[in-house]
């Protein structure tokens, strides 16, 4: 069945990716006191095993290379983070990786909300899986988001995979899940972009804790160090 709402969970923010990159770029520079080199690549560190002095980065127009010199060197890139190889390159060994993947699959579309639920503060959907069935685990959700839209994203593990293709993805939003809510919700509305399919979902942490040596100078964060699946919601 569906849970009850509560006035205190009656909430949830939800976002493009693209609202979410402007916000936080407009509060970080708010005050002048960062500055931000676009189309910049950060190739690698410099320094030394015992400190990291600066980084190393290339002009992706240009070609031009450069080295900016630093006290302290933050890697916030992610779950693409380079920061072994680099420090590999400094002679630092490489950390104890730890994996945990779940073999969950997610696909993503947006759609354009129809008009009769503008202004009406439509709530966001979640169809979740029942753990008392059987593996795979299928699940779906719909965010409204900014602009009058719908982001639904479909999610599966080993055997239980959303597709890719845009039929596929609708009857799977139907038939595939627990319930065809948001499936019925969906059909017919306007897609405003392909389906996005990603297994980039493994949860993995870096023990960088664990090394014998640190470098001075040198932090890393977030994903850089400790990347979980998304719908952990450990961000």
């Amino acid at each position: 069945g569906w849970q009850h709402r509560f006035p205190e969970t009656e909430f949830a923010l939800a976002s493009s990716r693209a609202l979410l990159d402007w916000v936080m770029r407009e509060e970080a520079l708010r005050g002048g006191r960062i500055t931000v080199r676009a189309r910049t690549e950060a190739l690698g560190l410099t320094g030394g095993a015992g400190r990291v002095t600066g980084v190393r980065t290339r002009d992706r127009d240009s070609g031009e290379e450069q080295h900016i010199e630093a006290e302290l060197v933050v890697d916030a890139t992610g779950r693409g983070s380079a920061m072994r190889r680099w420090l590999e390159a400094l002679g630092v060994p490489a950390p104890q990786e730890e994996c945990v993947d779940t073999g969950m699959v997610y696909a993503t579309r947006m759609f354009q909300a129809p008009p009769s639920v503008a202004g009406t503060g439509f709530p966001l959907v979640s169809i979740l899986a029942d753990a008392r069935r059987p593996v795979p685990g299928r699940g779906a959700v719909l965010m409204p988001i900014e602009g009058g839209r719908w982001i639904v994203t479909l999610s599966g593990t080993r055997g239980g995979e959303p597709p890719a293709d845009a039929e596929g993805f609708l009857t799977y939003a139907r038939d595939g899940v627990r319930h065809p809510l948001i499936g019925d919700l969906i059909a017919g509305l306007e897609p405003l972009t392909p389906v996005q399919r990603s297994r980039s979902t493994v949860s993995r942490r870096l023990h960088y804790d664990r090394l014998a040596a640190w470098p001075e100078g040198l932090v890393v964060i977030g994903d850089a160090t400790a990347a979980f699946n998304p719908i952990h919601g450990h961000g």
